[in-house]
Parts: structure tokens; sequence; C-alpha cells
């Protein structure tokens, strides 16, 4: 990456790790993932701290930052507690960075202040039973009767924050054709029609995530993203927020990596003294290679949030930055529980939730199946 970061965003590093080591503490984080709980104790503390404010405009209230600064705050959340990367995505993924990019300036003026303060919840509604990798697939549809509400019905899955969220970002069809007939709503979850359901899941426990159930839900024509100009403009929307959601997973894989590979090295060197010399060798050498995988996936990671703040064709890069940092970071994962030999899997400790919670991040966001296809249709396949 050109010049590395700045002044500013190393500070900023610096504020957010000092923000987890005293408010995030071991026994909070595991009692989120025993009670998979929505922690809005911690969030109430990170919107204190300015935290939900990073990448909203100064003028509406918030730090004016960018990719590299949500960047940095998931990857250090993850380093202690990767659920909490996720229910603070709830405003700055999927409120801040949604009507930041695609709203209106009326919408912008309505939702962006209190998003800074942390007062509002936003998820983003895509996913269907039959809509993941293929988006464009669903089936949840919108009607107009006149200059009435939008009606929308249909139902969505795997939303996170769906049973917090005081807004969901719907997409939905109004029209016939496949990638210009979707509109993206913003849906009041008080409203009649809307219901929920919540799914236990293996990790990122603490984060919620539900399926959604859109039954007539009224949303008049303001409510569209971006304003009436909106309709039927959900897919190209979507499109220009893939590359920050990229960037932002990826973070997270390295936020776990990083700490999986701590406690490996700490295990490792706590041991007494191998009474063979060269016995312990194959471990060194493997906390060698997992060091290395990690500078190299956060090096490709920095490097393509810093092209894409820098306004630089990153598709390719930023697809790469999401499987290579997953992939990675589940094999760090992986290996550092075995290393740690009982210890990686005891329940009381954290090693064992690294995994569950890393197993998702080649998933959500787009596969790595789905990341490779694009690289290889960049490069000419």
């Amino acid at each position: 990456m050109s010049g590395g970061l700045s002044r500013e965003q190393n500070g900023f590093r610096e504020r957010v790790r000092s923000f987890v080591e005293r408010e995030v503490h071991d026994a909070r984080v595991a009692e989120m993932d025993r009670l998979d709980e929505f922690p809005h104790d911690i969030m109430l503390k990170m919107a204190q701290h300015g935290l939900t404010a990073v990448n909203v405009p100064i003028q509406y209230g918030g730090e004016g930052g960018g990719d590299l600064e949500v960047m940095i705050l998931c990857e250090e959340l993850s380093r202690q507690c990767p659920a909490l990367s996720w229910t603070l995505g709830n405003v700055i993924l999927y409120g801040n960075n949604i009507i930041g990019v695609n709203g209106s300036e009326v919408q912008r003026e309505r939702f962006l202040p209190p998003l800074a303060k942390g007062e509002l919840y936003f998820s983003f509604g895509l996913t269907e039973p039959n809509a993941g990798s293929d988006a464009a697939n669903i089936d949840t549809h919108a009607e107009r009767d006149g200059n009435g509400p939008w009606m929308v019905s249909g139902g969505k899955t795997f939303i996170t924050g769906g049973t917090v969220a005081n807004y969901v970002v719907t997409f939905a069809r109004t029209a016939s054709s496949r990638y210009k007939g979707i509109t993206a709503f913003l849906v009041d979850t008080q409203d009649k029609g809307f219901s929920y359901s919540k799914i236990a899941k293996l990790g990122f426990r603490g984060s919620d995530t539900a399926t959604l159930f859109y039954d007539q839900v009224p949303v008049p024509e303001d409510m569209i993203l971006g304003g009436p100009e909106g309709l039927n403009q959900g897919w190209g929307q979507m499109v220009r927020l893939l590359n920050g959601e990229r960037l932002s997973l990826a973070a997270c894989s390295l936020g776990i990596a990083q700490s999986a590979f701590d406690a490996a090295l700490n295990h490792v060197r706590q041991l007494p003294p191998p009474t063979i010399a060269g016995s312990r060798q194959r471990v060194e050498h493997r906390l060698a290679e997992m060091a290395a995988q990690l500078e190299a996936a956060r090096a490709l990671a920095y490097r393509t949030a810093w092209m894409h703040t820098n306004k630089m064709e990153c598709v390719r890069e930023t697809s790469m930055s999401k499987f290579f940092c997953t992939e990675t970071a589940k094999q760090i994962a992986a290996e550092a529980m075995t290393i740690m030999g009982p210890d990686g899997c005891d329940m009381a400790l954290a090693a064992q939730r690294r995994l569950r919670d890393v197993l998702i991040l080649s998933i959500g966001g787009g596969t790595s199946q789905i990341q490779k296809n694009i690289v290889a249709k960049t490069l000419g396949l």
C-alpha cells in the first residue's frame, strides 16, 4: 500500500484497541457467546466513544472516515469479539454506508445524524431461501395501487440484526427485468405485516440472525432508497456496496486470525523446553508459516482498501481479499486449536470460539467460490 496508514489512522487503531481492552472483557464476551443476546450495553458504549460515527460525513455529525477506518475498527473488534463487528455493522455498514452512498439528501439528513449517535439500527434484507449467491433470483415483491404505498410481500433469511433493526433495507422485485426490476425499500420494522424469527447459529453468537416475513407491509414512496428516483435501481445500489462489504469481512478475518495466532504463539512459548533438540521444530515452522500467511493477507487487504479509497478499479482485488483473508483465517484458527492441544478444545477458552466464528466469513458477503469466479472473470477466463 502506498505510504501505509496515516498518523490519524494509526491513532484511530490505538483508540479502538484501548476501548476494547477497557470495555470488552473476556467474561462479557463469553457471556455473549453463551446467551446469544444482542449486546446493547456495549453498543451504547461504542456510541458514546464515537465508534458508530466513524464513517458518517462530518456535516451529518460524523467523523468523516472511510473504508480504511471501518477496516481498522472491524479488525480490532474481531481480535477480541468478532460478533461486535457485526452488531456495529448494523450501524456503520447497513446504516451509515448504505444511506451515505445510496440515500437521497432527505434520507441522509433524516437518518445519518441518529445513526452517528448509535440511536438506530439497520439490517440488509437481500438473502432469500432461493436467492443466495444468485441474488437476483429474489421472490420478495412489491406492488402499488395508484398513488398509495408500496405493499411488500415475501421473506428473507439469514439477516444480520433482523430482530433489533429499526429499518430493514429490503430488496424486492418491482418489475420483470432481472436486474433492472429490483427496488430497495427502507422498511420500518414497526409497520403492520412485518415479523421475524430468530435463527440459532454456530458462531457470531450475540449478533442476532433472523428470518424475516413481509405480509403486505406498506412502504411510502419516499422510503424507496434514494427517493422515488430509486425505483428499479436496487441492483445497481447493491453493487456499489460490494467492495466495502468484502473489505470489512476481510478485516474481521484478520482480527480472528491475529488473535488465534497470538494465542498459539503464547501457548508454545509457555511450554517447558524440549528434552530432545529440534523436537519442537515442526510446531515452530508452522507458527512461522502462520505469521507469513497473516502478514500476506493483511498486506493484500489494506492495499486493496487504499485502492478503493483512491477510486481505483479494484473489483479483482476486493474479491481476492475476501476469499484469501477468510480462507487464511480458517486455516490459522484450526491450526491454532491443534497446536494448543486440549486447551484448544476447552469450551471455557476462546480458541474453539474463534474457529466457530471464522467459518461463516467464507460464506457471508459472497462465498469464496463466488469470489474466485469473479477473479477468474477479471483474468479473462
